[in-house]
């Protein structure tokens, strides 16, 4: 495929260890429809370079020296909202998980996901899409089992339709999957999403999700 049929994926990584970094670097650019514009090794670099390079997508370890990747994501996002943010997580990581969500990351992935699944997750993310994956969502299910708010919160402002539209959304299921399994179109699935993110005052997928678990509206 030339140059002139696509415009290739933009990516920064923000990493503090030299070896993990370098090798996600070749990784990435073993496909011809990404290129790394910069690496950095801690949150602070990372949000300098992205300011700079403008890119697609940066992917963050998010456990770094200095300033970590939630700080990163926070600030990457007041200055470049239009980039996507990948969120490197490892066992152990749910408290900062959440925090990441809220600082307003796109997608997360365990680090020793496939070479498949971050390709995945990089063409899903520069898409518009949000990503959690079933392993860390099991995870973050577990962790707030027993974490229910007791007070009256927004999801009490949802029609029956939209709470079954967020239970879908937060098992991992895609608008198409959510349409075929609650025998609606794709279009009626957005429309719904919209409303709900709306309501619960939540920017996208992910802060919706992250609502669903802490408000114990996921069947674990």
């Amino acid at each position: 495929m030339s140059e002139t049929e696509y415009a290739p994926i933009r990516i920064v990584i923000a990493e503090d260890h030299a070896v993990v970094r370098q090798a996600l670097r070749v990784m990435l650019e073993m496909e011809p429809d990404v290129t790394v514009v910069g690496e950095a090794v801690d949150g602070e670099e990372a949000a300098k370079l992205t300011d700079e390079q403008h890119p697609d997508l940066v992917v963050l370890d998010v456990r770094m020296e200095g300033m970590d990747g939630v700080e990163a994501t926070r600030k990457i996002r007041e200055q470049n909202p239009e980039t996507a943010i990948l969120i490197l997580t490892g066992f152990g990581d749910e408290e900062i998980l959440i925090n990441a969500v809220e600082a307003g990351a796109h997608g997360f992935l365990l680090k020793d996901a496939s070479h498949e699944e971050l390709l995945d997750a990089i063409r899903r993310l520069v898409k518009g899409e949000s990503l959690i994956t079933p392993s860390l969502l099991r995870r973050l299910l577990d962790e707030f089992a027993h974490r229910h708010e007791e007070h009256r919160s927004a999801h009490g402002q949802l029609t029956p339709r939209e709470t079954e539209v967020l239970q879908a959304l937060a098992r991992g299921l895609r608008n198409e999957e959510i349409a075929r399994e609650l025998v609606i179109s794709e279009k009626t699935v957005k429309t719904h999403l919209t409303n709900i993110f709306g309501k619960l005052q939540v920017e996208g997928r992910s802060q919706a999700i992250i609502y669903a678990i802490r408000h114990g509206l996921v069947n674990v």
